[in-house]
């Protein structure tokens, strides 16, 4: 089959449109992917079994236009244009869209090619524009394009016009099944890795010094401020600052406020913030740490999907510092691979850390993670369901 991927981002790179695009690949599809081009690409490229067609370079337009040319819009000419050059030949075509936004772009075209449509809810772009609201300082055009109650209408608008629907856990699914979409046309596809991903850098727990990791983006969502103010009380409970060490990658809007955080708290020996880092420096830090961190705000957005790096850190032995988010607090119970915290309260997320502080502790929780990821969370698991999918489209 001929399978198109269309990703509103640029790409490369996306740990799941590759982990798509290659297992498809390998189960003897010819796969493209569709990405935008801000950054000006070569139009066409060919990687690893498959290939990639961005939209046209815009280079000489004024930085505002050319953002505009790339706006995942499922209105835009760009998109629509770029979309229908890519399928242009294949006789039976599989759109696999990813997220909400270009949908109705996948369901226009479809009209003229006769294409089957799969959407990648990797997000609830409904409850994630809602959660997004109340934290963040957005613009006049984030209102406009942002807007949770028109992603709610245009999301009912275009779901009964999917062939099947991709969601990444099961609380995404059941929300659709309450919205009527019908069960034969909804699975669940997770986001987890490959077993072998982290062989060499399973952790063995021997010491009581805590070294925290996080990995993603840096927003107010993502409760960092919160953990930061954990590691202080921590320290005040009469621990050494040397005895704990908390490393913070990548980027985003709260950024420079966790760094202020940290040293307003006088903890910068404890808490380091490195921004954006090289796969192998990330692959390094992992191997280093001995607890994952994903102290999250409680919201409807993070309730509806799974971060990849609960995976990453249960694979890799790290037991997992969790808030109460409903779908990552039901993995971590139910394979009892770490310790959950009371939202918005670093007081009790400073006790979870002296309760981790134990190696035996963390040793019992890592152990039980990986377990999890060989019987059930892994992409072995997760690509034997996609491909079941998409050769019952055919």
């Amino acid at each position: 089959m001929d399978v198109f991927i269309i990703y509103k981002e640029e790409y490369p790179w996306d740990v799941r449109v590759e982990k798509l695009a290659k297992s498809l690949s390998e189960a003897g599809n010819k796969v493209t992917i569709v990405a935008r081009n801000l950054n000006q690409k070569p139009r066409t490229e060919v990687s690893e079994g498959f290939d990639i067609r961005r939209l046209p370079q815009t280079g000489r337009l004024p930085v505002f236009l050319q953002k505009i040319a790339n706006l995942p819009l499922w209105f835009n000419p760009i998109w629509i244009y770029t979309i229908l050059q890519a399928i242009r030949g294949a006789p039976k075509p599989l759109i696999i869209v990813r997220d909400l936004p270009l949908a109705g772009t996948a369901i226009f075209i479809a009209r003229f090619r006769k294409a089957k449509i799969v959407l990648d809810m990797a997000e609830v772009y409904p409850e994630m524009y809602k959660s997004s609201a109340k934290l963040s300082h957005r613009s006049w055009l984030d209102h406009l394009v942002k807007n949770p109650k028109v992603a709610a209408r245009y999301e009912q608008s275009v779901l009964p016009k999917i062939d099947h629907t991709l969601t990444m856990i099961e609380e995404s699914r059941d929300r659709l099944l309450a919205m009527g979409v019908p069960p034969k046309k909804v699975s669940i596809v997770s986001n987890t890795p490959p077993i072998e991903k982290y062989q060499n850098h399973r952790h063995r727990h021997t010491d009581e010094n805590l070294k925290i990791v996080y990995v993603g983006f840096l927003t107010e969502l993502r409760g960092l401020d919160l953990l930061i103010e954990a590691v202080d009380r921590y320290i005040k409970k009469g621990n050494t600052k040397s005895s704990i060490q908390v490393d913070i990658v990548g980027k985003g809007a709260s950024k420079d406020k966790l760094i202020n955080l940290a040293r307003s708290l006088e903890i910068e020996e404890s808490v380091r913030v490195h921004g954006w880092l090289s796969q192998d420096d990330v692959d390094q830090l992992m191997a280093n740490a001995n607890v994952g961190a994903l102290t999250y705000r409680v919201c409807g957005h993070w309730n509806h999907t799974i971060p990849n790096k609960i995976f990453d850190y249960m694979l890799a032995g790290l037991p997992v510092l969790t808030t109460e988010v409903v779908t990552i607090r039901r993995i971590i119970e139910e394979a009892g691979c770490g310790v959950v915290c009371r939202d918005l309260d670093p007081e009790d997320i400073a006790e979870k850390l002296v309760y981790l502080k134990d190696p035996a502790v963390r040793q019992k929780l890592g152990e039980n993670g990986y377990r999890a990821i060989r019987k059930k969370y892994n992409w072995e698991n997760d690509k034997a369901r996609l491909n079941t999918i998409v050769k019952n489209l055919e």
